[in-house]
């Protein structure tokens, strides 16, 4: 960057993480002006937020109008990160000589993101799970007998209408970079900073880069792979619980991902179906080894590019096939990626009978092997009983990559919860 040049005046393009019923961070008034004589930038913002939350900040820099954002921009100091309060002219310093030496743009311009972690922007929910008991397991029908055992949830619940995707926790990583609660360790890891996420310890690996085939660092930011943002993230169990948490969520226990996933009208005894949708599978109700889904590369090893967008089976899908929507508006309960849940490897017949998260096996402070639920695209090859509601399947922490047809497969993905009381 030539210092006798001046940056162009900052357009912002903003906005902001809102809770499911809470406002959402404003940012206005965005400014930036290179110090005269140094390599200095000075930016200068206004951020409003009607619950007066402290707020979580970051900005991006562009050198070509705003097409894409690609300038690095590292070395800050200020109103940046975790906790900024609200307010006017509020000030960041750019160390440009430090991040960009040597370059020049005269169309330069400044996104300025402002996250009140109470909620991630343009996330679905489905439709209230009401409070109540339900029959976990099998009930003798035509699943076919097996463990069960009735569990009273005192509380009605939400979970998140899609399972989430690249894009949304390509925005959760770049946020908690910015304020310091992740880090990326080599040119692969992403971890997390030290006592900062309930339930994961110093330098838990949330992510690797090289496996997941879906998010890569460009320059300065996490990103989707081309093509990749509207499918389901591959990660471990701390990195999903780490993005709940960061938003204000939490992970379903098992006991809650299996009542949801049931549907209202199929959660007690001898009203159990094998499938969200029913009791027989086919290649157009969901994305499992050899569906035929297009989005498969068949006899091969699943990755990422077998997936399928969030969603894709509501009745437009090849092959064709019904809308597979469950009773409380859920897609992808079935297949894509399995599901991480709160709880730990516990029997049916061990379960608590009245659902609390203080109960042993729901704890947070473990790292013992933890419950996916709902099967994987890389199941029903040889292993279709995989897919069923009752199915579960014990992991390690650090995983993300088991399948019990593919252990290097990045197959198990998360969905978030939401309570109506804590």
């Amino acid at each position: 960057m030539n210092p006798s040049k001046i940056i162009a005046a900052a357009l912002c393009g903003c906005f902001g993480c809102s809770a499911a019923f809470a406002a959402v961070p404003v940012v206005s008034n965005v400014t930036s002006q290179q110090r005269a004589g140094t390599k200095m930038v000075d930016i200068t913002y206004d951020v409003a937020d009607a619950d007066g939350d402290s707020l979580k900040i970051r900005i991006e820099v562009s050198s070509n109008s705003g097409t894409t954002y690609n300038v690095p921009a590292s070395s800050l100091t200020g109103a940046i990160g975790d906790n900024v309060t609200p307010g006017t002219a509020k000030q960041i310093v750019w160390n440009a000589g430090i991040d960009w030496d040597g370059e020049y743009s005269a169309q330069m311009r400044v996104k300025v993101i402002a996250s009140d972690a109470k909620g991630l922007p343009g996330l679905e929910w489905g439709n209230e799970v009401a409070a109540g008991g339900f029959l976990m397991g099998q009930d003798g029908g035509a699943e076919g007998s097996g463990p069960s055992r009735h569990v009273n949830i005192p509380w009605s619940f939400w979970l998140s209408k899609y399972e989430i995707r690249n894009d949304q926790y390509c925005e959760y990583l770049n946020l908690a970079l910015a304020s310091g609660k992740v880090f990326r360790n080599g040119s692969t890891d992403v971890k997390s900073a030290a006592a900062l996420f309930t339930g994961a310890p110093a330098n838990a690996l949330l992510l690797n880069l090289g496996d997941t085939l879906d998010i890569r660092w460009n320059v300065n930011k996490f990103e989707p792979v081309t093509g990749m943002s509207d499918r389901p993230v591959s990660v471990t169990w701390y990195g999903a619980l780490a993005f709940a948490r960061f938003y204000g969520y939490d992970l379903p226990t098992t006991a809650e991902w299996e009542k949801g996933a049931r549907g209202p009208n199929h959660d007690d005894a001898g009203e159990h179906l094998i499938f969200p949708w029913g009791n027989t599978i086919s290649g157009g109700y969901a994305n499992y080894f050899n569906s035929g889904d297009p989005y498969e590369i068949y006899n091969s090893p699943p990755s990422s590019a077998t997936k399928t967008p969030v969603g894709y089976f509501n009745g437009n899908q090849t092959p064709f096939g019904p809308n597979t929507v469950n009773g409380y508006g859920l897609y992808d309960l079935i297949g894509n990626l399995s599901e991480w849940t709160r709880s730990l490897n516990t029997t049916i017949e061990t379960y608590s009978q009245q659902e609390s998260l203080s109960a042993s096996h729901n704890l947070l402070d473990a790292t013992a092997n933890r419950l996916a639920r709902g099967g994987s695209m890389g199941l029903g090859r040889f292993y279709t009983g995989k897919l069923m509601l009752y199915s579960r399947e014990a992991l390690s922490t650090t995983s993300y990559t088991f399948d019990t047809d593919y252990s290097s497969a990045p197959v198990v993905g998360f969905r978030v919860i939401r309570r109506a009381t804590p």
